[in-house]
C-alpha cells in the first residue's frame, strides 16, 4: 500500500525488487508458478502490481495466505476463542500462558502450543486479572509475526510503514506485562506495518465471530484506485483470492479500493488520508462529478436555483464550491459547516429506530441534499439488503410494495455503481443476490409471472455466484438457488421453486 510519491528508483532499488518477486513466489505466498503480475515502478507512488498478460474478468490473479490474523483493535469488548475467534461466555484461560480458548481442540492445537511457550517464556503478567489476560488474545496478530520464518519476516520487513502512528493501542499490553526490551521495539514496528497494510476479513455468514484483520503480503503491494479492477474474497481459512473486476490489459496496474466504492470523493479522500496517510488523486477523484453520478453534490444555497454544489477542484481541499446551474460560489468553510450538520444527522439515523422519528431526519437530510448524494445512495443500499433480510421480516413476508421498494433499490443502486465503473466488484455481486431474490420471490407469488421473468432470475443469481462465490460472507443459500434457480436447471417450475421453503431450504444448506 502506497504511502506517498518515492523518489526515482536506482538499480539498487530495483534489484531488490526483483529479489522481492523471488522472495514472495518461493514463499509459498503465491499459488501460481506463473503468476500474471510483476512488481514494478508505480506512477502512483512506491512499487506495484503490473499484469504480465492480459487477464479477463473473473480471472483468478492470485492467492494470498495471512502472515498472522488478529481481531481489529475497534471491535467490542466481548468473550471470545483466542484461537478460533468465535464469541463464547464458556471460555477459560491456559494455566501457562493465559490465552481464553472455548475448547480442547483449540488448546491442543499446534498454534497454541507455539504461542503457549512463547508467552510463558517471554511475557509474565503484572496482575491475573481476567481482563489483562483478555488483552492477549487482541494482540496475537503481534505474536503470530514474532513466531514467522525467517524467509516470511524478511517478506514483513519489505512491506511500508506508517511513520506518523501512534503506540496508544499498544499501551495496555505494555503496562500489564513484563516484556523484553527488543520485543517492545520489535512491536513498534509490527504496527506501523499492520496499520497501513492491514486488511479487514469479512464475517462469516454461518458463524459467530469477532471482527478481524489479517496481514496479506502480497496484496499489500496492490496500489489504491477509486476506479479499481479487482475484487477480493475470503475463504473459511482467511485465504484471500484476488480476481479481475473486469479485463486487465498486459502493463496496465493492478489496483485495489481501500474504501467503499459509493462514498463520494471528499470522504473517501479524508479516509484514505486518516488511515493510509495520502490522499488519493486518482481519475474519479480529479472529477467533480465523479462521472456524471454527482455524488458529492449538496443543494444550491440560492433559494430560487436547482442546480447543486460541486467542488470547484475537488483535489484541493480548500477549493470553493460552485453551482452547476446558476454558478453560485460557496466558500469551503461553509460548505465543511453543514457538512458536519450532515454528519451528525446521518449518526443519529444509524441509531435511530423508530420509523417516525428516522422519516424526520430523512426530511431534514432532503433540505440539504440532492436524491443522488452518495448519502442517499448508501441508505438505498443497506435497505435493499436488509429488507426481507433483517428488522424481523422475513422475504416472503414483505408487503407488495416493500417487496417492489427492494426491487427497485436494488436497480437503482446497481446503476449507479455501473455509471462508476465498479465492474464486478463485492457490492455487485450482493445487489444481484438481493435483485435476484426479490424477482424469485415475486414469480413465487405469481407463478403466471415465472415465465416472463426467468431470464433475470437465472441471469442474476448467475451473475451473483459468479462473483460472491466461495466467500465467507456469501449469503448462505447463494449456491443452492444458483444450482435450481439458475440457467442450465432441468427441473420443472415447482421443483425449482421448493427451494425457498424456509424449513427445506435450511435442510439443503445444511447438507
Amino acid at each position: 500500500m502506497i504511502m506517498s510519491r518515492p523518489k526515482q528508483l536506482g538499480s539498487k532499488e530495483v534489484y531488490n525488487i526483483s529479489n522481492l518477486q523471488t522472495l514472495l513466489v518461493q514463499g509459498c505466498l503465491e499459488s501460481s508458478k506463473n503468476p500474471l503480475w510483476i512488481i514494478q515502478k508505480s506512477d502512483l507512488g512506491g512499487r506495484g502490481l503490473f499484469a504480465r498478460k492480459r487477464i479477463h474478468k473473473g480471472e483468478l490473479i492470485l492467492t494470498n495466505k495471512p502472515l498472522a490474523v488478529g481481531p481489529r483493535n475497534s471491535g467490542p469488548e466481548i468473550s471470545f476463542c483466542s484461537y478460533c475467534y468465535e464469541t463464547s461466555d464458556e471460555i477459560k484461560s491456559c494455566e501457562k500462558c493465559g490465552l481464553l480458548m472455548c475448547s480442547k481442540n483449540c488448546k491442543v492445537s499446534q498454534m497454541h502450543l507455539e504461542e503457549c511457550k512463547f508467552i510463558s517464556t517471554y511475557w509474565k503478567p503484572k496482575s491475573n486479572s481476567r481482563r489483562i489476560l483478555s488483552i492477549l488474545g487482541r494482540i496475537r496478530i503481534y505474536i503470530q509475526l514474532f513466531l514467522l520464518s525467517s524467509e516470511k519476516k524478511e517478506i514483513l520487513l519489505h512491506l511500508q510503514h506508517d511513520s506518523t502512528s501512534t503506540f496508544q493501542e499498544l499501551e495496555a499490553i505494555f503496562s500489564s506485562f513484563h516484556i523484553p526490551k527488543e520485543h517492545i521495539e520489535l512491536m513498534k514496528t509490527m504496527h506501523l506495518i499492520l496499520k497501513i497494510n492491514s486488511f479487514r476479513i469479512p464475517s462469516s455468514n454461518r458463524e459467530k465471530t469477532i471482527r478481524l484483520c489479517g496481514l496479506y503480503p502480497l496484496a499489500a503491494f496492490l496500489n489504491h484506485s477509486c476506479v479499481p479492477n479487482t475484487r477480493n474474497i475470503f475463504k473459511n481459512d482467511k485465504t484471500m483470492e484476488i480476481y479481475a473486476s473486469r479485463d486487465i490489459e498486459i502493463g496496465e496496474e493492478i489496483l485495489s479500493c481501500y474504501t467503499s466504492l459509493i462514498w463520494c470523493t471528499p470522504v473517501r479522500r479524508y479516509q484514505l488520508h486518516i488511515s493510509k496517510n495520502f490522499w488519493c488523486k486518482c481519475s474519479r477523484c480529479n472529477d467533480a462529478t465523479e462521472m456524471g453520478t454527482k455524488l458529492s453534490a449538496l443543494k444550491c444555497f440560492v433559494r430560487e436555483c436547482a442546480g447543486a454544489l460541486l467542488p470547484h477542484k475537488p483535489l484541493i481541499a480548500t477549493t470553493e464550491w460552485c453551482c452547476d446551474t446558476c454558478h453560485a460560489k460557496v466558500p469551503v468553510k461553509q460548505i465543511n459547516f453543514l457538512q458536519s450538520i450532515i454528519g451528525s444527522l446521518v449518526r443519529i439515523l444509524s441509531e435511530e429506530e423508530e420509523i417516525e422519528q428516522q422519516n424526520v431526519i430523512l426530511k431534514r437530510l432532503e433540505s440539504f441534499l440532492p436524491c443522488y448524494s452518495y448519502i442517499f445512495l448508501d441508505l438505498d443500499f443497506k435497505r435493499a439488503l436488509k429488507l426481507g433480510y433483517d428488522w424481523g421480516t422475513k422475504l416472503k413476508e414483505l408487503s407488495e410494495s416493500r417487496l417492489a421498494l427492494k426491487e427497485k433499490l436494488c436497480r437503482g443502486t446497481l446503476r449507479t455503481t455501473a455509471a462508476l465503473g465498479a465492474g464486478d466488484a463485492h457490492l455487485r455481486g450482493l445487489l444481484l443476490y438481493h435483485l435476484h431474490a426479490a424477482l424469485a420471490e415475486r414469480a413465487r407469488r405469481s407463478p403466471d409471472l415465472y415465465d416472463e421473468l426467468k431470464s433475470e432470475i437465472e441471469s442474476t443469481i448467475d451473475q451473483a455466484y459468479n462473483i460472491l462465490q466461495g466467500d465467507i460472507s456469501a449469503p448462505p443459500d447463494l449456491e443452492l438457488r444458483r444450482r435450481y434457480l439458475g440457467p442450465g436447471c432441468d427441473k420443472s417450475q415447482e421443483e425449482r421453486f421448493f427451494i425457498l421453503d424456509e424449513k427445506k431450504n435450511f435442510v439443503m444448506c445444511t447438507q
